[in-house]
């Protein structure tokens, strides 16, 4: 007798969508079941390298993953594992930094002058000194004038990088579990950052709260800007707990970026894929009409013909969470008035209403004007915001600059990748507040990202049940790797011991939203084992 088949329908090709797949077909199969997948996809290709573009470089293509896809070794434990058992080849890149303001100039265009080169390897490779002082006494003729600025210049620059220094100690004390408030679960970063600002006539008389400040907006703010690639008011008000955890976990640790590109993670994953519906965007999810207990899927092919697929036992929303949320609220809609099931899809609907999204853009181009003004300036990623005089001219006139930049809060984050044989540069910029040049612009993406506030902090438990506070504490490292599936994920628990033929559909959620921590491609991952493993193989082995 032939092992029944479960069907399971994935919808979206991202990274969680590809992994959940994967681990599918990578199930023990046992006596009784077997699975089979269909991935649906609504681009013509498939989705964590959809964005991806490439560029002419004469004898071959150079392939730049959009958006850019580096990782750091702690934060990343179950992607690293990923990549390894998929033979996915990856190396070192520890990435230096600058940190610039955009400055209007009287022609109406713009300056890019830079106050922090950070070097990289978590510190380790020190700050080096901005072009910015050195022009103090580059430009002065006389030796003695010249002498006098210069040393005046290093002392200048050799007390704010000890004060850089000090914070910078301070912050990692400060983000190590053991120091934290009990309080922290529940802060923004604004209000931990007032928390924590030195107090007492001391602080006072040394400037401390206002260094530590200072620090805070210029140098954290801007990072985490570009990391979650989000303006800086979504900063502000961003759960503290998540940047601390990525601060303490990413200490003496090292960025990675896939040696071949995306594309190869993607190929990997998909080869045992039978299943792949790609430029089929889902039209109507409902109950089968065969069988009201598994679901049927309705998707429109690039031609415009309607296609309809039927008798998935289970469902994994491997999009972003607003667009399951209208997919959800289709299925909703077709569900009987007596159902059982509707008062549970109803709260899904509700909880992923609750994610909070953000527009993002990423620019390939080949215009420097985007980066610091001296060349020496420059590294591997550009940071800049711009000047609060540049911003109020942005705000009078926000479209200026067309429809390619976005807000003045974001930080513009502008990362150099050098061709391949060749001698030019291609510029990979994410979030522009200046607009390059026309006719430097290579390709132009636009997507959303999941930016983490409160409300979705407490609505991410209905999905994802993290490990209790003293065993995050106890074990840090571990700990993001942990935790359960949410009693919102697959179906009601009275119903999981139902008999398999009463038992309703599973309608599962995985994504970089649906786990603890900054929306990123460990959450991905993470999320999407649980799914298959805590979730799927689990109710089958029980049935």
């Amino acid at each position: 007798m032939a092992n029944p088949t479960v069907k399971v329908a994935v919808l979206g090709s991202g990274l969680a969508g590809l992994t959940a797949a994967y681990l599918l077909t990578k199930v023990p199969q046992n006596d009784e079941t077997q699975y089979e997948v269909h991935v649906f996809e609504k681009a013509p290709s498939l989705g964590m390298d959809a964005y991806s573009v490439s560029l002419s470089t004469g004898d071959e293509d150079f392939r730049v993953d959009v958006p850019m896809r580096s990782f750091q070794g702690g934060y990343y434990p179950r992607l690293l594992k990923l990549y390894k058992e998929l033979g996915v080849s990856f190396k070192k890149s520890d990435f230096s930094y600058s940190f610039s303001f955009a400055a209007p100039t009287r022609a109406g265009c713009h300056t890019i002058v830079t106050n922090m080169i950070y070097n990289g390897s978590s510190g380790m490779r020190g700050v080096s000194l901005p072009s910015v002082l050195k022009a103090q006494y580059q430009q002065v003729k006389e030796t003695v004038p010249r002498l006098a600025l210069q040393y005046s210049a290093i002392a200048l620059f050799v007390l704010a990088t000890m004060q850089l220094l000090l914070n910078y100690v301070r912050l990692l004390v400060m983000a190590a579990p053991l120091f934290r408030s009990s309080q922290v679960p529940h802060m923004t970063f604004c209000q931990w950052a007032r928390h924590t600002a030195p107090s007492g006539s001391l602080a006072r008389f040394t400037s401390a709260d206002s260094a530590w400040i200072e620090f805070l907006t210029s140098v954290v703010l801007p990072l985490f800007s570009a990391v979650c690639t989000a303006s800086e008011a979504d900063i502000m008000q961003h759960p503290v707990e998540e940047i601390l955890d990525y601060i303490w976990l990413t200490i003496f640790t090292h960025h990675y970026v896939v040696t071949n590109g995306v594309c190869d993670v993607v190929r990997r994953l998909s080869a045992s894929m039978e299943h792949v519906h790609v430029s089929s965007p889902i039209s109507d999810i409902m109950p089968d009409p065969a069988n009201p207990r598994l679901i049927s899927l309705q998707c429109i092919d690039a031609r415009g013909t309607a296609h309809t697929y039927n008798g998935f036992s289970h469902i994994i929303f491997a999009t972003q969470a607003n667009h399951a949320a209208e997919l959800l609220s289709c299925y909703l809609s077709n569900l009987p008035p007596d159902s059982p099931q509707s008062h549970f899809v109803r709260d899904q609907i509700q909880c992923l209403q609750s994610f909070t999204y953000r527009p993002s853009i990423v620019i390939n181009h080949t215009d420097e004007s985007l980066l610091p003004e001296d060349p020496h300036d420059r590294r591997d990623l550009n940071l800049v915001c711009l000047s609060d005089t540049a911003r109020h001219t942005k705000s009078r006139d926000q479209n200026s600059e067309g429809s390619i930049c976005v807000s003045p809060s974001y930080t513009m984050a502008t990362h150099s990748l050098r061709e391949p044989g060749s001698s030019r540069v291609v510029y990979q910029t994410t979030n522009p507040i200046v607009s390059p040049r026309k006719d430097s612009i290579l390709s132009i993406a636009r997507m959303e990202r999941a930016v983490l506030t409160l409300d979705a902090k407490k609505a991410l438990r209905d999905l994802y049940v993290p490990p209790s506070q003293s065993s995050r504490q106890k074990h840090q490292r571990a700990a993001l790797s942990s935790g359960t599936l949410g009693r919102l994920q697959g179906m009601p628990e009275e119903q999981r011991t139902w008999p398999q033929n009463r038992r309703p559909p599973g309608i599962w959620f995985c994504g970089s939203y649906a786990y603890q921590g900054i929306p990123l491609l460990e959450g991905c991952v993470v999320s999407a084992a649980n799914v298959v493993e805590q979730g799927i193989s689990a109710q089958q082995a029980e049935t």
